[in-house]
């Protein structure tokens, strides 16, 4: 019931204890339809539930109109909606129009942001939304059939086949750069569930995904570590590489330039996913440099 609607249904109740002869009646007949309709749409809700909702949504950037996909289902191991569950909860969005759209999203979809990546196995041309609802149904039952057996013999560990996931996207643009972040979320039974934010950047123009390659000179990744890592020192306090170890930060010594960054602005910021490269604890680290910073590395 909307607020909206509640407020429309008291004032009528108000009327009917304050209004005399055919001035009631006419209230109580509106009365008795805006209940009515109050009753269907609230068991339209019902019927939809918490999980199982699938709307969409639609704006604009840069020229292109980006649309979105939401999805809340969920699906138990027992039946009668009984024992552990998964539940999946999906915000894609994606280019329903505008230049260089369909190889935006073949390259989206394949990118991870919809993990596991079960479409790079075929290089068939699909569409976001069958793409979406074909998640959607093998994720759910490779959840059925990967923990179904198991927690049949282990029911006393009922949590322990707990699953959740959550992708959600946003767009950002500025000048010829398209920004797409995916905020994910994954908790499938353990002590804590794991965050993670996966940016790919695409040039407008030509509809390509940007990398590091294409930013950056021939050679760039030695002195691009060096400057990583003179950042990262300063923003844990420590002086080289080994008072970092003893952090657990960069623990196997291997010092590398995540292809996962995000273009903003003026500056780019390279993005280490929670556990990636350091403790949970730590969760996700970013490290943030003006371009300015970076001019000798990069292209003109």
């Amino acid at each position: 019931m909307t607020p909206s609607k509640s407020k429309s249904a008291a004032l009528y109740i108000f009327s009917i204890f304050n209004d005399d002869g055919a001035k009631v009646r006419k209230n109580i007949r509106n009365f008795a339809t805006s209940m009515k309709k109050l009753i269907i749409a609230a068991m339209a809700l019902l019927i939809m539930g918490a999980c199982g909702q699938r709307k969409t949504s639609t704006a604009k950037v840069s020229g292109m109109v980006i649309d979105s996909i939401v999805k809340d289902t969920c699906v138990w191991l027992e039946s009668g909606k009984k024992g552990p569950k998964c539940e999946l909860s999906l915000n894609i969005q994606y280019i329903k129009s505008g230049k260089g759209a369909a190889l935006i999203n073949d390259t989206l979809l394949r990118s991870g942001i919809l993990a596991p990546d079960y479409l790079s196995l075929s290089q068939e041309k699909i569409q976001v939304r069958a793409a979406v609802d074909s998640f959607v149904s093998r994720f759910l039952k490779d959840y059925q059939r990967d923990y179904g057996d198991l927690y049949a013999q282990d029911k006393e560990n009922a949590t322990s086949y707990q699953v959740e996931h959550r992708v959600k996207t946003e767009t950002h643009s500025q000048d010829d750069v398209l920004s797409y972040i995916a905020h994910i979320y994954s908790f499938a039974g353990g002590e804590h569930g794991i965050d993670q934010t996966l940016v790919r950047n695409f040039n407008i123009r030509t509809g390509r995904l940007i990398h590091l390659s294409d930013l950056f000179v021939p050679g760039y990744e030695q002195g691009l570590k060096e400057m990583i890592l003179e950042k990262m020192c300063k923003k844990y306090h420590a002086h080289d590489i080994e008072e970092l170890n003893q952090q657990a930060i960069f623990a196997d010594h291997h010092v590398y330039v995540p292809d996962n960054f995000l273009l903003e602005g003026d500056q780019i910021t390279f993005i280490y996913c929670q556990d990636e490269i350091a403790p949970d604890a730590l969760g996700e680290i970013r490290i943030t440099f003006d371009q300015s910073e970076l001019k000798k590395l990069m292209k003109k």
